[in-house]
């Protein structure tokens, strides 16, 4: 039997049988405290495999009662037995969803690898995965939608729920994370609406425990509910074994799949040509150039020459939402563009999903050493954000620095010196004052202790975006 062959079989059995495959393979490392998480999903993919939900009712659907004068007097007399039957027809069903998965920790341990294991494996037409950026962007795209067309005057939440319940009843959703008061408002029904009153399951992974989500967010009492319910309908396990294995340059996880070997060598890996005068010869690729300097930019723009291959450059414009995103240096699906480009102007995760999703390759220059403070703050987060897209689509990346990935961050902490630090400091800057007016806030101590101002977000943040930075760099990436 053929490796491909195997591979296929063992995938149809669950996401166990592949994890070991890709073991014994080399591809993966053994990991204990991995091996503990796919035997729990492995548990899942059985129980979900033969689940039959029950025809799903949502609740903009519910039919008014109908009937005369005798079937209300009648109804009035039982409306006691009725509710207990009610109670114990909703209790089975809810016993009867199995439950899902909330997995946590840190930056580089296999999470999005094993849920996506699950998820591949798992033999249903009714399951969905997506990219928390992807699907908050989704859902307010959909919510738009339903309140300036067909449900104007009611609550859009029901029908929201009951078309993403009817798409998926398994949903694995990368990367939850909550730090806006806007989506932690939307997600606190939402998850209550698919979850508690749709029996959706929902498998999903995180950077923190379900009680840090949200952290001293803006009015974060009226998002714990939402936690209950993650608490109370997911399994909730830690994978935390102390190895980022991004940062092994001998380790490739992101999409890890059993591979044919003999199918599978380094010629595969793209390489650069580099000209001399009278040969062309092929160097190792390297993807991160550094420090920023005319030799750097020549190496950058000789790479740029070879990965096109004489496609004829152009400037490229990209609209969406009524925004224009102009890339200078187009080239078929490879672009070109600067850091101010890209992350010093107002461009947000929308922005930055549509961009992955039209290129293969980037090539981001001239990216400078940034201190996440008050000072760098947007472009900070922006660059982040642009990774996390780049990173979910698996676009290849290619960058000039003024250092090593581990001083673009300015040095990785994400955190702010005292003198920065927005909780301590006596004065908002004009941004967090305007952000303040339009969330309608006067609690300027409230304020300073949010994660939106605090910087405790952008330590987890910018972990990752390290994290991802160094596997992005590794062989195979975008390939």
């Amino acid at each position: 039997m053929s490796t491909t062959s195997s591979s296929s079989d063992s995938e149809s059995l669950g996401p166990l049988p592949v994890y070991k495959e890709l073991v014994a393979q080399g591809s993966l490392k053994t990991d204990d405290f991995q091996m503990t998480i796919i035997e729990t999903l492995q548990e899942m993919h059985d129980r979900l495999k033969n689940y039959s939900p029950e025809p799903l009712v949502g609740d903009s659907e519910k039919a008014p009662e109908k009937g005369g004068f005798f079937s209300k007097i009648s109804s009035i007399f039982n409306k006691k037995e009725d509710e207990r039957l009610a109670r114990e027809a909703e209790e089975a069903r809810r016993a009867a969803v199995p439950k899902g998965l909330y997995l946590y920790g840190s930056v580089g341990t296999g999470k999005t690898m094993l849920m996506d294991l699950f998820y591949n494996s798992l033999e249903r037409k009714d399951k969905a995965r997506i990219h928390f950026h992807s699907f908050m962007l989704q859902l307010h795209g959909r919510l738009h939608k339903l309140k300036t067309t067909t449900h104007q005057h009611q609550d859009p939440i029901p029908f929201l729920a009951d078309s993403l319940a009817k798409e998926s009843r398994v949903f694995c959703l990368d990367e939850f994370q909550v730090t806006d008061i806007a989506d932690a408002m939307l997600l606190r029904r939402l998850v209550e609406e698919l979850v508690v009153n749709r029996g959706v399951v929902l498998v999903t992974t995180s950077n923190r425990h379900p009680t840090e989500l949200y952290k001293n967010g803006i009015q974060r009492e009226s998002f714990l509910p939402c936690i209950s319910i993650l608490e109370e309908n997911c399994i909730v396990k830690c994978l935390d074994g102390g190895v980022d294995y991004r940062r092994e340059k001998k380790t490739f996880f992101h999409s890890a799949k059993p591979v044919d070997k003999a199918a599978f060598s380094t010629s595969t890996m793209p390489s650069v040509k580099k000209e001399t005068n009278a040969q062309v010869e092929l160097v190792d690729e390297k993807r991160f150039f550094w420090p920023l300097g005319p030799d750097t930019k020549k190496e950058v723009e000789d790479y740029f020459k070879a990965i096109r291959n004489g496609t004829p450059v152009q400037e490229k414009r990209m609209s969406f939402l009524g925004r224009e995103l102009i890339l200078p240096h187009s080239a078929g699906r490879i672009a070109m563009c600067s850091f101010d480009d890209l992350c010093a102007k107002t461009l947000s995760a929308p922005d930055y999903i549509t961009l992955a999703d039209s290129i293969d390759t980037l090539i981001l220059t001239d990216i400078p050493k940034l201190k996440p403070t008050t000072l760098h703050r947007n472009e900070t987060r922006r660059l982040i954000t642009l990774i996390d897209a780049l990173y979910d689509s698996q676009v290849k990346l290619v960058c000039s620095a003024d250092g090593p990935i581990s001083e673009i961050f300015g040095g990785g902490s994400g955190a702010h010196s005292a003198d920065e630090d927005p909780s301590t400091m006596g004065e908002l800057t004009p941004a967090q004052r305007q952000m303040m007016d339009d969330l309608g806030l006067s609690d300027v101590t409230q304020v300073k202790k949010s994660p939106i101002f605090s910087g405790e977000e952008e330590k987890f943040a910018v972990q990752r975006a390290e994290s991802r930075l160094i596997e992005m760099q590794g062989p195979g990436w975008g390939l």
